[in-house]
């Protein structure tokens, strides 16, 4: 299969698009996603999960862009959300409520209430205290609510940052798997609480499968004490976080993860729920940026690019690696190990440190690769910077997916005393 964003020809294409050419449309700093490269990610989850009844609820923390979600929607995908904003996208761009499950440690009572209103599937609780304030909102309003329980089943699975580990005792996620039975004897007694399934998410960016086999044992287990009880369970779902290729390592194989999982959710006659969300878009986006400046001080080349921390915060919030490449690259041009930084009044705004590259000339562009999750969607404005623009390519096609902010967006809805308000 052709990697995504392949040279050709001494030139960076994005589908049947010249990024250059896109960078002279649209701009740099500029997101390009190859919409060819998200529907075969997607379409290969699906088919390695055909042989259980299953729902891929797309992580849409990962990219919430709407022409990605209505693409993703337009191919059967249902949502994992995690605040209103994320309720009120989806909704927007044509997921039926039936097909969301709400995640999150610090659901509002507002946000309860829209999606019970809403009619999402399920919400994915993750304390005893959140099922109470479930239950007493659901009341309120008059509408049962449908629950599964997250379990935390104390594993902790090898990922590549202590952030991205949510399976184990001593993180802020999910219910402690020696509190999960109690629980659910307390909701089967709530006549506004409707036991809907179990749920597990053990971290992100897992590249072997094996944790997740360790996770569904543990789930199952559950599962089966409470139907013994009579409390019976409509699904299982066991999450996210499945790895993609950043540093040219094989994305996890989906086909072995569905080897060790579907036989053991058929035998139950549960539906799964998977909530895939960098495995679907991270390898489908580029970052263009362009060289400002090349700076040698002292022993180290600094290479300034338009595009730092604000546009794509992985590196120095994840210490993330992204591989980065000239996207015009001049045959016999040397090679450097350098810093790629960015503009920003920080010095842990940088994109790599102590990379080798083939030594870039002001103006021209680089790509930094797998950013289609974790990109622009933890974009921000520090430094009074603007967001870059989004495109979408589909072979010639391209889509301004979210044009590029202007100097009076950042003023937008702010005030003065006298009364002055921006808009």
């Amino acid at each position: 299969m052709t990697p995504p964003f392949p040279l050709i020809d001494g030139e960076l294409w994005a589908g049947d698009c010249r990024v250059a050419d896109l960078v002279t449309e649209f701009g740099s700093p500029l997101y390009v996603y190859d919409a060819g490269v998200i529907e075969s990610a997607y379409r290969r989850f699906d088919d390695a999960f055909a042989g259980v009844d299953h729902l891929l609820a797309y992580s849409v923390k990962a990219n919430s862009n709407m022409e990605i979600l209505s693409r993703l929607r337009a191919l059967g995908a249902g949502a994992d959300i995690v605040s209103r904003g994320e309720l009120h996208r989806c909704l927007r761009a044509g997921f039926p409520a039936k097909d969301l499950v709400f995640a999150g440690v610090g659901k509002t009572e507002e946000e309860m209430e829209e999606a019970l209103e809403a009619g999402i599937l399920a919400f994915n609780v993750e304390s005893g205290e959140e099922l109470e304030a479930l239950g007493q909102v659901a009341k309120r309003i008059g509408t049962p609510a449908p629950v599964a329980l997250r379990v935390n089943p104390d594993i902790v699975a090898d990922t590549p940052h202590e952030y991205t580990r949510t399976g184990h005792g001593a993180t802020k996620f999910g219910i402690p798997v020696d509190r999960v039975l109690e629980l659910y004897r307390w909701a089967a007694d709530q006549p506004m609480l409707e036991i809907r399934g179990i749920d597990v998410h053990i971290g992100s960016q897992i590249l072997e499968p094996t944790p997740y086999q360790w996770a569904l044992d543990r789930v199952l287990d559950l599962a089966a004490t409470l139907h013994a009880e009579g409390i019976d369970l409509d699904f299982v779902d066991l999450g996210g976080g499945f790895g993609v290729g950043y540093e040219g390592e094989e994305a996890m194989s989906v086909e072995e993860l569905a080897a060790l999982v579907v036989p053991k959710v058929a035998e139950t006659g549960l539906r799964l729920i998977l909530e895939p969300g960098r495995f679907i878009v991270g390898e489908a986006g580029i970052l263009v940026t362009e060289v400002l400046y090349v700076k040698r001080s002292g022993s180290k080349t600094f290479v300034i690019t338009d595009s730092g921390m604000t546009e794509l915060i992985r590196p120095s919030h994840y210490q993330g690696f992204h591989r980065i490449e000239p996207v015009s690259p001049r045959e016999g041009a040397a090679h450097e190990v350098v810093d790629v930084v960015g503009p920003i009044c920080e010095t842990g705004d940088f994109l790599a440190r102590d990379r080798m590259l083939q030594m870039p000339e002001q103006g021209d562009l680089l790509a930094v690769h797998t950013v289609g999750a974790y990109g622009f969607v933890m974009a921000s404005n520090y430094n009074a910077r603007t967001k870059p623009a989004e495109v979408v390519v589909d072979g010639a096609d391209v889509t301004l997916a979210r044009r590029r902010e202007t100097l009076d967006d950042l003023l937008r809805g702010e005030a003065l005393a006298d009364g002055t308000i921006f808009s």
